[in-house]
């Protein structure tokens, strides 16, 4: 890899000056797109460890950095064939940018208030695809689903405000009409092998200083 190339290192230090610099979600996500399109056009340091899925749940959840409050948190999603997600909030935001194959994503829309513990009643919204390179940007109320397409593994980048696990998250059955907490299995040895090579960066260090660039936005926020 080139010593100029844009490094997970670099994208982490800059989740950092963004989100000590915003505080709106919407500003957030669209500063932070172009630049996770950025870290993943040239992915040559994801292998093939990334691609592990853990069957039970359909696919693999691989830890790449995450801060001690489990804020910044990224991720590599590896989804098996066939194999995807109900529909599921975040309860933060998300930024999501497609690495390899291609993922169905659909927006739903929650049309109950939300009084009745446990019940909930979605209607079906747009749908998309996300193929390498393309990207989808959500708030911490927006739900979707997510569903591999194709006949491989496919892959995506997920970078979200606050680890999943500990968001209180909820996911959807929308034929029971019925919400439960999300808990998903995380694999956190990429994490753990990246803080033994750059401990500095596992715990802070002093921000370099550099104008964050990148190509525009191209996020799309669902519509409520």
């Amino acid at each position: 890899m080139s010593a100029l190339a844009y490094s997970l290192d670099d994208y982490v230090e800059d989740l950092r000056q963004i989100t000590r610099s915003e505080t709106d979600e919407k500003a957030i996500v669209r500063r932070v797109e172009p630049l996770a399109r950025k870290l993943m056009a040239k992915a040559d340091w994801v292998t093939k460890t990334h691609k592990t899925c853990n069957p039970d749940q359909g696919f693999g959840v691989h830890l790449l950095h995450e801060e001690p409050d489990h804020s910044n948190a990224v991720f590599l999603l590896a989804w098996m064939p066939d194999r995807g997600t109900l529909p599921h909030n975040h309860k933060t935001w998300a930024v999501v940018v497609g690495v390899e194959g291609d993922e169905e994503e659909v927006i739903w829309h929650r049309r109950d208030d939300g009084a009745r513990k446990g019940h909930a009643e979605l209607e079906r919204g747009t749908n998309a695809m996300l193929a390498k390179g393309k990207s989808s940007c959500l708030l911490s109320e927006d739900i979707h689903s997510v569903w591999n397409t194709g006949r491989e593994i496919s892959m995506s980048l997920h970078t979200y405000g606050r680890h999943i696990n500990h968001t209180d998250r909820s996911e959807f059955d929308p034929e029971a009409n019925a919400e439960r907490p999300f808990i998903v299995t995380v694999q956190e040895y990429a994490a753990r092998a990246r803080s033994a090579l750059f401990p500095e960066r596992a715990l802070g260090h002093k921000a370099r200083n550099r104008v964050l660039g990148g190509a525009p936005s191209s996020c799309n926020l669902p519509k409520t």
